[in-house]
């Protein structure tokens, strides 16, 4: 078993009722079972598998990458501004 701890920003953070969440995973777990078990413990987040893009420690990552004990996450939505 690994640990992550997950960060959570606007929408997600609002919905959950959470800025951080540690997520116990398998080793050799990715990015994406890191958002289904969010999902899991938080239903309401259903949407970030499709709408986000992963982030692994401060940088943009694929969903197919690979996470580590102690490793940050995070999962960033679209955004738009002029």
């Amino acid at each position: 078993m690994i640990q992550v701890r997950v960060e959570l920003f606007g929408r997600a953070a609002t919905q959950s009722g959470a800025r951080e969440v540690v997520l116990d995973l398998a080793t050799g777990a990715v990015l994406r079972d890191a958002a289904a078990e969010l999902c899991r413990l938080y239903p309401v987040l259903a949407w970030i598998p499709e709408i986000c893009r992963p982030a692994r420690n401060l940088e943009y990552a694929r969903w197919d990458d690979p996470v580590c004990d102690g490793d940050e996450v995070s999962f960033i939505p679209p955004v738009s501004g002029g």
